[in-house]
């Protein structure tokens, strides 16, 4: 009997240890790449698109990522890391080397995350990027995310990306 005592004394003892504890995250941002693909869409007049969909995972311990749909109390003379808070930079290979694409030519592409809400916040996105024109054939991206305290992530990048043997009349 004093043994099925102790038994019981010490499962009950292992359940209270199981308890969850959720994990702890800093209070910047951090992303960390996944993946990058191809694949063809056709929007709702039968044209064939090129979209590319960059995966990463985030995680942000006060859980302050994303903003609030655009109002109409929204101006657009505020500043960039008030309207969008998902950065991409592009880098395309010239000759030996990877070189940024200056802003004004549209090397930096600009996204909103929507807003979400919870303590500590973990998850993995997805961001599609359509390209209308192609101006490079090998590249990568390197991007960052900010959270509605403007503290800023990590910069991490997508592998090297060629775009060779598309062809969007075969698809």
């Amino acid at each position: 009997m004093r043994k099925i005592k102790y038994i019981i004394g010490f499962v009950l003892a292992l359940l209270v240890s199981c308890e969850e504890i959720d994990p702890e995250y800093p209070i910047e941002p951090v992303v960390d790449y996944q993946s990058f693909g191809f694949f063809i869409s056709v929007d709702e007049l039968g044209n064939k698109n090129l979209v590319g969909r960059l995966t990463f995972e985030f995680t942000d311990g006060d859980g302050n990522v994303g903003l609030y749909p655009i109002s109409d109390t929204f101006s657009v003379n505020q500043p960039d890391t008030v309207k969008y808070n998902f950065f991409l930079q592009i880098h395309e290979l010239k000759g030996y080397e990877y070189v940024p694409i200056p802003d004004e030519e549209g090397g930096i592409l600009k996204y909103r995350i929507p807003y979400l809400d919870k303590q500590p916040l973990k998850g993995t996105m997805d961001l599609d990027i359509f390209y209308p024109v192609i101006v490079t054939d090998t590249f990568f991206y390197t991007f960052y995310i900010y959270d509605r305290d403007y503290n800023r992530s990590n910069l991490d990048s997508t592998d090297v990306i060629v775009l060779t043997g598309i062809d969007l009349e075969e698809s």
